[in-house]
């Protein structure tokens, strides 16, 4: 599981040493030196981190077992090339600079540009059969409104608002600074610009095949009474951006699979104190 996509495995992260933190904490240092594995990963789930830690072992396992993707050896100085520039590591001494401050060795650099290498790879050929399905699919997160939005608990009101309104005896802001009882009363009623997953699924509903500029309403949102008005539509387009999100979409669900039962696993393995 902690190979990467290289021909040979990776060293481990090596320790700092004494000269490379003499600025450090001795203490600290010394307790890192003498933990067990086992105490590592323990403080790993005591901090909070263990499952962004497992989902990053996760990616290489996944990445290193697809077949399809480049051979390591044949890409490896492309792939080193991207990572350096990418990563503004021009000169020897950016390259010593990065692998002490992220704790790898040479080869360990060439392995995570390699890794990154391969899941552009792999995150490209998830959605090449099927980027305009997805699209479709997640257009809702993808998109984005700006509306006004007035809400108040007695319906009476609420319909007495939305006539004032459209007869503009007064504007929708100040109907809804003086009125609607959420934060939206300190923006004149303005809301977003947000995706349509953001609002109530009832004022979502109603924004998804509004025109912009006609007033909503009234109408029931859980316990308000409602007034909404499309000011703007902010549509997305199927394009780079939108591919890109696609990619990480489909790559992030590919990597979550099963991730809960080996975060399980692994707390059963410290509850048993097995090393």
């Amino acid at each position: 599981m902690f190979s990467t996509d290289r021909a040979v495995s990776p060293s481990p992260p090596s320790v700092p040493t004494p000269a490379a933190s003499r600025e450090g904490s001795p203490a600290i240092l010394r307790a890192l030196q003498e933990a067990s594995s086992r105490d590592l990963i323990a403080l790993l789930f005591r901090f909070d981190m263990a499952e962004a830690f497992l989902r990053q072992l996760k990616e290489r396992e996944v990445v290193f077992a697809s077949v399809d993707l480049s051979d390591p050896d044949k890409v490896h100085q492309q792939a080193l090339q991207r990572y350096c520039e990418e990563n503004a590591i021009k000169t020897e001494e950016d390259r010593q600079s990065w692998c002490l401050s992220h704790g790898m060795s040479t080869e360990d650099l060439a392995s995570e540009a390699i890794h990154a290498w391969r899941r552009r790879e792999l995150r490209e050929q998830l959605v090449t059969t099927s980027g305009e399905s997805l699209y479709l699919r997640y257009k809702d997160k993808l998109d984005r409104v700006l509306y006004s939005l007035l809400r108040v608990e007695d319906p009476g009101l609420c319909q007495e608002l939305y006539y004032a309104i459209e007869a503009a005896e007064i504007s929708f802001g100040e109907a809804a600074r003086c009125h609607s009882r959420g934060p939206e009363a300190k923006t004149q009623g303005i809301v977003g610009p947000v995706d349509l997953t953001t609002p109530h699924p009832e004022i979502a509903a109603r924004l998804r095949t509004a025109q912009a500029g006609l007033l909503i309403g009234p109408f029931q949102a859980d316990d308000w009474f409602s007034v909404i008005r499309l000011e703007y539509r902010f549509d997305s387009e199927y394009d780079e951006s939108t591919r890109a999100f696609l990619e990480e979409v489909c790559f992030k669900s590919q990597i979550s699979a099963d991730l809960q039962a080996d975060l399980q696993a692994l707390i059963g393995w410290l509850s048993s104190g097995t090393h």
